[in-house]
């Protein structure tokens, strides 16, 4: 969803504060320094760019290491375009050699930048074709998909797949900062084993963006929600013989506790994590700065016991800003091993040795929560489905590959689990 602290470079620059005023063409000139700057790997002139506090959570040496990833990752910067401005900063669209992100920046009264980090790019899809043939009209608006269902005279079961975090779309890409059709290559192998598929767009994502009005109206069992509406949609369709629900990432909890509330045929958890998403958060920010995590866990525990947050650290603002704390509150009660235990279908448990996102034991976790579902541990497979390496680099990039194909032992394990279970009923 909106809260992505794992951005697929690890970009988390999130590193801001309030900015003072200041003229466009002061920041479009530090904006342009910048991208000279970092186009001839001068990063100890970029570190010189920020302000005294953004030095002191960015030291120089994670500053060179992160403007290393952008380097590798993302290439050379090849443009910038002024979007918008608010009170506290200023948007660009940066236009790399690989790919596009939203660059923040905003300056002090000395012109050194005090807000400065980048975002996934969320493209403006209004006049994308829409080639939807599924509509689930919820309380807020469509919500967009595509169904493929295989030339077949009797019913067939279908699977209905939920995206992960972030603004996912139903191909499984976030505009072009993960471009590897994950989904779409699941639901094509899907359609040659004579399986039916639904993959659809999140409120707020891709032609379901109409469905996401108001940011601090959102809360997780609107996905949910979401989803039970939909599985109930596919119940009075005929073509259908028995549903099944596979959660991606995020969507693996979505997909948990639909499958409690409307019963399916099947679970099928997808690099799912198994402890609350307030801890999963906390070890991130850790990552980057033990202070800032101290400082996220006293405010992740106000959130969860029902306290909204007035004075949120400059640094963490970002994350924790109050259009998005209503999310954050419904989102942190969950915790997957309890919620599996609620179900009584049978479940599927996929996880690859490679994704450096969520680790392999959230997997063990979860089977110890669920002893009776199946876990199926795929060699060598990374968080984008794909055969991946442990190195970071070479991992990530498979994340803009949408010609590689799914990992081998994915599509078998999910497609026997399937048949299996559709056999017996």
């Amino acid at each position: 969803m909106k809260i992505r602290l794992f951005i697929k470079i690890s970009l988390c620059l999130l590193i801001a504060t309030y900015a003072s005023a200041q003229s466009r063409a002061d920041v479009d000139m530090a904006v342009n320094k910048f991208q000279t700057l970092y186009n001839n790997k001068q990063y100890q002139d970029v570190f010189n760019m920020f302000a005294p506090r953004i030095q002191s959570l960015l030291p120089l040496p994670k500053t060179q290491e992160m403007m290393d990833k952008l380097t590798q990752q993302m290439g050379e910067m090849k443009s910038y375009t002024f979007t918008r401005q608010d009170q506290q900063a200023n948007f660009y669209r940066a236009t790399f050699a690989n790919a596009s992100l939203t660059m923040v920046v905003g300056l002090d009264k000395d012109n050194k930048l005090e807000v400065f980090r980048f975002l996934p790019l969320q493209e403006d899809l209004s006049n994308a074709p829409d080639n939807s043939n599924f509509v689930y009209k919820s309380s807020n608006g469509s919500i967009k998909g595509t169904i493929q269902t295989p030339d077949s005279k009797k019913p067939v079961p279908i699977v209905l797949i939920i995206a992960g975090s972030g603004p996912t779309d139903r191909n499984g890409n976030q505009a072009k900062m993960v471009n590897s059709n994950a989904y779409k290559l699941i639901a094509d192998s899907l359609l040659n084993a004579g399986i039916a598929s639904l993959c659809y767009d999140k409120r707020g994502v891709a032609a379901s963006a109409a469905a996401l009005k108001d940011e601090s109206k959102l809360k997780f069992e609107d996905m949910v929600n979401d989803a039970v509406g939909i599985v109930r949609m596919l119940k009075n369709d005929n073509r259908f013989s028995s549903i099944y629900i596979l959660g991606h990432s995020e969507g693996s909890l979505i997909g948990m506790l639909a499958a409690a509330k409307e019963p399916v045929a099947g679970y099928i958890s997808v690099a799912g994590i198994a402890e609350r998403a307030d801890k999963i958060i906390v070890r991130q920010i850790a990552a980057q700065s033990e202070e800032l995590s101290l400082k996220a866990a006293f405010m992740l525990d106000s959130l969860q016991n029902g306290h909204e947050l007035k004075n949120v650290d400059e640094s963490l603002a970002p994350l924790f800003r109050p259009s998005v704390q209503p999310y954050i509150s419904s989102w942190i009660k969950y915790d997957p091993q309890d919620e599996i235990k609620k179900l009584a279908i049978p479940v599927l448990i996929l996880q690859g040795t490679t994704d450096i996102q969520v680790a392999a034991e959230e997997a063990d976790k979860l089977k110890a929560a669920y002893p009776q579902a199946t876990l199926k541990v795929i060699q060598g497979m990374n968080h984008a489905l794909k055969n991946a390496p442990a190195d970071r680099t070479k991992n990530l990039a498979t994340y803009t590959d949408p010609k590689l194909p799914l990992s081998s032992g994915f599509m078998p394990s999910l497609i026997s689990f399937v048949n299996k279970n559709t056999a017996k009923k």
